[in-house]
């Protein structure tokens, strides 16, 4: 039977795009979120049960393996039962984790080990490197990073006030990142209030990149925002 040009064409891009969605799937992922939370408004919460030193600068919440569809893979093999005992991460991270990435929360004979170890099996299992490479790329991009510095370029700072929406995209377009918010009550009233900012890493973890699209604002509400102090 004689086969057409164009069937052969066609077939050579049906196998090419299996062959695609075979390397993304082995991959398991296509780039990070770095997120990064504002102490204040975790802790302004309802029963927050937070340590009583609050940072008052971002800290790490985690470093997500992200797919392009939007999925997350999760709870990889590789678990440990403690990142700082099990003695595969250096000194010199673990001091950088303990100043960047604290557990806001109380409880535990060392709560930020307890919330690394958790963050580690949850997500970073799934991110095909070591111990090391995942805690030490982690914090570098953060501290690449300067979230408050970004803001403050276009006048937005803890200070209680709402911010336009349009001025907190201007304030991030070099990186135009995810902005998550959650809810506060003061002086009897709701405010939607920013919470996180997720940025795009590098699929090997080395770069913070722009996410490719628009700041996206999520559980924000359509009015202004509240940057809680």
């Amino acid at each position: 039977m004689k086969v057409s040009g164009a069937a052969v064409a066609t077939v050579a891009v049906v196998t090419w795009l299996s062959f695609l969605a075979t390397t993304s799937d082995a991959q398991g992922y296509d780039f990070f979120y770095l997120v990064m939370q504002w102490p204040r408004a975790v802790c302004n919460q309802p029963r927050s049960n937070c340590r009583a030193a609050v940072p008052r600068t971002f800290t790490i919440h985690g470093m997500w393996p992200q797919t392009n569809r939007g999925g997350s893979p999760q709870n990889c093999p590789g678990r440990v039962r403690d990142v700082r005992s099990s003695g595969r991460v250096d000194r010199g991270t673990l001091g950088a984790m303990d100043r960047q990435w604290p557990n806001l929360k109380r409880g535990g004979r060392d709560p930020n080990s307890q919330f690394w170890t958790h963050e580690w099996n949850k997500h970073g299992t799934c991110s095909r490197m070591s111990l090391q490479n995942y805690f030490r790329r982690a914090v570098d991009r953060a501290a690449s990073v300067d979230v408050l510095r970004l803001l403050r370029s276009n006048r937005i700072q803890p200070d209680n006030r709402s911010y336009r929406r349009a001025d907190i995209e201007a304030a991030l377009n070099r990186y135009d990142p995810v902005v998550k918010c959650n809810d506060v009550r003061s002086g009897g009233r709701t405010y939607k209030q920013i919470h996180e900012i997720r940025f795009c890493v590098q699929r090997d973890g080395n770069r913070v990149v722009s996410c490719g699209r628009r700041t996206q604002f999520r559980s924000c509400g359509s009015g202004d925002i509240r940057f809680s102090r």
